[in-house]
């Protein structure tokens, strides 16, 4: 029984080739189930207004580039051996259970490895809402969902780990600078005590004072005692024993004046006036550095503020689902798509061949 051309050709070319898919796909092809989530990244408050890029089409900047990062890490080789070290992923896909086609080769390198596992893993980001869908497939429905909820606690701890460093980046210069004045202000402190406790007083003011009023007593009873020397000069010469004690009392009041007043302002490193001029200096400078230090503190508080305002935040907008049926393989779209192309390969060669023949 002959065929003809058309019919060798129709079965070679269609007939077997969609039969050995239908087969495969009905007989040996491995269910795969699916989990997804649906997540988005957020600031904490809108530190900075930035150009609206969606009048022209495209997105935040902001957003797509925060998007776009846990996007990049979630399809990491690092992400993959998190997963692996947890959930023995590469186990599962080379499990010998699941189809020749499906399974992971036994001996593929990491870098296949995560290859393959980019076709089972999908992270895709929406230009308009920003909305990030993670999506895994996987031979088990109860392991496409703890794969689903690994990625989403590993990429939390990502994202607090950014925080962090930010929030060190923005206020370690001003911490660095608190602490410093912070250290200068207890030096000049200990300055202050020591000056105190050397010079055995607290204030120079007091000091002052009361120098000035010792001198203005010693002052009034000079001329009291200068006084009475004169009347009594009047009435008794000067060899005369109230006379000389008189001289003697003056003489000892003048010198304990000068002793004040060297104690005020004379030559002496005890003179109030030195101890005066000491002491406002280490109180300048307690109130420059205490002022520093309040300024430094301001400083701080705000750079943790607007560190706050650049913290990001990963909402999970839709959990995990668990799967109650496989979606994959689409049987019916794979047979399908399989007799399309076979028969546009028939109908080609079919043609090729027609017109090799009319101008043989």
């Amino acid at each position: 029984m002959k065929f003809s051309f058309r019919t060798v050709a129709f079965l070679v070319l269609f007939v077997l080739p969609l039969a050995a898919v239908t087969i495969y796909e009905l007989a040996y092809a491995s269910d795969r189930y699916h989990s997804n989530a649906v997540i988005t990244i957020t600031a904490g408050a809108s530190a900075v207004p930035t150009l609206d890029l969606s009048m022209l089409g495209l997105p935040s900047t902001a957003d797509s580039k925060d998007g776009l990062t846990l996007m990049a890490f979630a399809s990491s080789l690092d992400m993959l051996q998190y997963l692996d070290d947890k959930l023995h992923l590469r186990k599962h896909y080379s499990d010998p259970n699941v189809d020749w086609l499906s399974r992971l080769s036994d001996n593929a390198s990491l870098e296949d490895f995560h290859e393959y596992m980019a076709t089972v893993i999908s992270v895709v980001q929406d230009r308009e809402s920003h909305l990030i869908t993670i999506e895994v497939q996987a031979f088990s429905r109860e392991l496409a969902r703890d794969i689903v909820n690994a990625i989403l606690e590993r990429s939390q701890t990502f994202v607090d780990k950014v925080n962090s460093k930010v929030t060190e980046e923005q206020t370690k210069f001003f911490e660095k600078q608190l602490l410093g004045s912070e250290s200068r202000l207890k030096d000049v402190k200990e300055q202050l005590l020591k000056f105190q406790r050397e010079h055995r007083l607290f204030n120079t003011d007091v000091e002052a004072t009361m120098v000035n009023t010792n001198i203005a007593a010693l002052e009034k009873v000079l001329i009291e005692k200068q006084g009475e020397l004169t009347v009594s000069l009047n009435s008794l010469n000067e060899n005369s024993p109230v006379v000389q004690v008189l001289r003697s009392q003056i003489d000892t009041i003048k010198k304990q004046l000068i002793t004040e007043k060297d104690r005020l302002s004379g030559g002496s490193s005890g003179a109030v006036s030195e101890l005066d001029a000491e002491y406002r200096e280490i109180q300048f400078n307690l109130e420059f550095v205490g002022n520093l230090y309040k300024s430094n503190m301001t400083q701080l508080e705000q750079a943790r503020i607007e560190a706050i305002q650049r913290l990001k935040y990963l909402i999970v907008v839709t959990q995990p689902s668990l799967a109650d049926a496989s979606l994959y393989p689409d049987r019916p779209y794979v047979i399908g798509t399989a007799a399309i192309l076979l028969l546009m390969i028939y109908f080609v060669v079919s043609l090729l061949i027609a017109i090799i023949r009319e101008h043989a």
